[in-house]
């Protein structure tokens, strides 16, 4: 079940059963096409049995004038709005700390963090593209509290290490969770954001930006700068 975000330029596609797998692509049925690769990376990730038979099923559509094409994306999931109970709540809180720690990995065992990649420099809705592993990985960690603004949870001290950073974001969202539960829809700068979407987009920005991490590791090690690279997500999964 793939919800879609298009603004007649690019779809961004999520898939509501794995909290922020994504596709991509300039059409609808490029991005569907990915759908089955994605899912299989996603289990190989989590440690389960890949599934053989996926039949992708478009579930909702969103149109938007943001820049789909660059990853901009505002969509709150049917999936991402009422009841969420503890078990599912736990669930996600866990994917959320796995992801950080598989993001951590791949920047953490990187040896050539500053080799630039000139392929990357281009302009995005957010500015320059991130062009070398570091400033990938810092842009991730930007990232980190302007999430919990849409919650309306702001930190005045934040933490500088990105899983201790990481973590004080899961405990700020446990402590509004068990206060109000997935009640609410915050609607932020003209954009809507539940606490179950916080916690997808966390996963969503991490897979995203650790991808564009991941193929500057393969364009190294092509180029014979390193041997070999960890690939926690899968990405490059046969």
């Amino acid at each position: 079940a793939v919800a879609f975000e298009t603004n007649g330029r690019g779809y961004m596609g999520f898939l509501r059963d794995y909290p922020g797998a994504f596709v991509r692509g300039k059409t609808l049925e490029e991005a569907l096409s990915k759908v089955e690769h994605e899912v299989k990376i996603y289990q190989k990730w989590l440690g389960l049995c890949a599934n053989q038979d996926i039949i992708p099923e478009v579930i909702q559509v969103h149109k938007s004038s943001l820049m789909v094409e660059d990853g901009d994306n505002e969509i709150l999931l049917d999936a991402d709005k009422g009841k969420l109970d503890q078990k599912e709540f736990e669930t996600l809180v866990d994917l959320v700390i796995r992801s950080g720690k598989s993001t951590f990995e791949i920047f953490s065992n990187a040896g050539f963090k500053d080799w630039i990649d000139k392929d990357m420099d281009r302009k995005t809705f957010y500015g320059n593209t991130p062009k070398t592993i570091r400033e990938i990985f810092d842009h991730i960690n930007s990232v980190h509290y302007y999430y919990l603004s849409r919650i309306n949870i702001y930190i005045s001290d934040p933490k500088k290490d990105f899983l201790e950073g990481r973590n004080l974001c899961v405990s700020e969202i446990t402590a509004l969770f068990h206060k109000e539960g997935n009640s609410r829809i915050y609607n932020i700068d003209n954009e809507e954001w539940t606490i179950k979407k916080v916690l997808r987009r966390f996963i969503w920005h991490d897979r995203i930006h650790s991808k564009s991490m991941m193929k500057i590791l393969k364009k190294q090690k092509e180029s014979g700068i390193i041997d070999s690279y960890s690939d926690p997500f899968c990405f490059f999964m046969e």
